[in-house]
């Protein structure tokens, strides 16, 4: 293993152990030193990110040719406008970009979520239940507008629920339990598949797992050490 490799291998180590040590149930200079560092290197990234953007999209697009890409000329305007913010005596300028933004943004989220959540799921819920559908087709279909029905009758809240409606208000409740399971459910393999991947990168090869176990040893030792022999050092190297 080169250097450079070995040491990447190092600070990805102590990145992620440091960062599960919030575990152990107190904060420790680990975790507080890899939140820094995680923060930061975020923040550098966006900021450089950015600069690049700037420099090869707009201006670069702007010297080129500035009748045709007079938009950025404006985008430029209202970018330079947001920088008010830093100061009191400008804020006032940071209004009109966001505003803008504002607007913009609820108004193609509204679209968006019209088109994309509202239309396309009423589509799905009043599919054919009879034709040329296979019996498997015409089963799900069935089975989904029961369900919506069922579903939708745990949401009557203006009038007093008895016999059969009262009976599917309970199963729409038990239907919403189910799906919020299976959410939830989802939420947490996905999760995991990124702890085991995560678990992976940091055992395999043989050599990474090696110096995983080393900063897991330091990290674990350093940080009961300092809680039980100087607690003091400890609340001053974890700031609030």
């Amino acid at each position: 293993m080169e250097f450079l490799e070995l040491l990447i291998t190092i600070c990805a180590a102590y990145t992620t152990f440091s960062l599960f040590s919030i575990l152990m149930g107190f904060d420790t200079p680990f975790f507080a030193l890899a939140e820094h560092i995680y923060v930061g290197v975020a923040i550098g990234y966006m900021v450089i990110s950015s600069t690049n953007y700037i420099q090869n999209q707009v201006l670069a697009k702007i010297t080129s040719d500035i009748g045709a890409n007079w938009p950025f000329i404006i985008g430029a305007i209202l970018g330079i406008m947001m920088l008010g913010r830093l100061s009191s005596k400008t804020s006032y300028l940071a209004r009109v970009p966001m505003t803008l933004a504002t607007g913009v943004g609820v108004a193609l989220s509204a679209r968006t979520t019209i088109f994309t959540s509202i239309i396309v799921n009423i589509v799905a819920t009043i599919k054919p239940i009879v034709g040329d559908a296979s019996m498997m087709e015409k089963f799900t279909n069935l089975a989904v507008l029961v369900l919506v029905i069922f579903i939708l009758t745990f949401f009557l809240y203006t009038t007093r629920l008895t016999g059969p409606l009262q009976t599917s208000h309970n199963i729409g409740r038990y239907i919403l339990y189910a799906a919020f399971g299976a959410l939830f459910a989802q939420t947490y393999m996905g999760r995991l598949g990124l702890f085991l991947g995560r678990m992976e990168a940091m055992l395999f090869p043989e050599i990474n797992a090696q110096i995983s176990a080393v900063v897991v040893v330091i990290i674990l030792a350093g940080s009961f050490y300092l809680k039980k022999y100087a607690p003091d050092l400890l609340k001053k190297l974890t700031p609030d």
